[in-house]
């Protein structure tokens, strides 16, 4: 999965795709590169973020997925917003990426359009999250039960577990040592069928053994990579 975020605001590639061309440039980029999903977020959820408006969330969306084709790589959409997420269904794309782990509106969603999911896990908005890292009675149980949680709620709408990817946050209202635990645990998050995805790519924790800067980070996010793919993850 290649990441193109157009905000300013984002913690490694901040205002380097903002604009429309350079966007589309850089998901063309990602997709010679072997990307066969491109995950495009229009709203920043690194530590400390505020929120937007689904209204300026679709508006910067809007023109990239219309210059898109919907028929050569995998599209994911990440918003945790019911309004931007039935507009860029509605527009073609293939899966919504999701932050705060869906609710019954985006089940209903996933039902209709025949869109894949990606639940994530986090304890608190971007905005606290990091205030949250001391929630846990135990990190892996208490996600488990998340994750079983809303696979439960999924399976009401009838939604293939083959269609529905878990993600247990990695940097989300977790500290280092949590991080490294999730990381370590990945395969305990594998539920039925259901697919594992894994967002460890230039995050802090690498900072946290190995003192570099976001555009440093290469080894650290390979290291991951490669032990998730030794785990079974499916999405890196």
């Amino acid at each position: 999965m290649g990441i193109c975020n157009i905000t300013k605001d984002s913690f490694s590639d901040g205002g380097k795709s903002f604009r429309t061309k350079d966007a589309l440039k850089h998901i063309k980029t990602m997709v010679k590169a072997g990307a066969t999903i491109i995950d495009i977020g229009a709203e920043s959820a690194r530590p400390g973020s505020d929120p937007i408006t689904y209204q300026k969330e679709i508006k910067r969306l809007k023109p990239i997925l219309e210059q898109l084709p919907k028929d050569k790589f995998i599209i994911s959409v990440d918003t945790n917003k019911i309004e931007t997420q039935e507009f860029v269904l509605k527009s073609g794309i293939h899966i919504i990426n999701d932050i705060f782990g869906g609710n019954n509106d985006l089940f209903y969603l996933t039902k209709k359009y025949r869109s894949g999911i990606v639940l994530m896990h986090t304890p608190a908005p971007p905005k606290i999250m990091q205030t949250k890292t001391n929630v846990y009675k135990d990190v892996i149980k208490d996600i488990q039960k998340y994750f079983r949680n809303r696979v439960r709620q999924l399976d009401k709408y009838n939604i293939s577990h083959k269609k529905i990817w878990l993600d247990p946050g990695i940097g989300f209202g977790k500290n280092i040592d949590q991080n490294l635990l999730i990381m370590k645990n990945i395969k305990k998050f594998r539920l039925q069928s259901c697919g594992l995805l894994l967002g460890s790519s230039r995050k802090s924790w690498i900072n946290k053994i190995n003192k570099s800067k976001v555009d440093q980070r290469l080894g650290g996010s390979l290291a991951a990579s490669l032990y998730s793919m030794s785990q079974g993850v499916d999405i890196l």
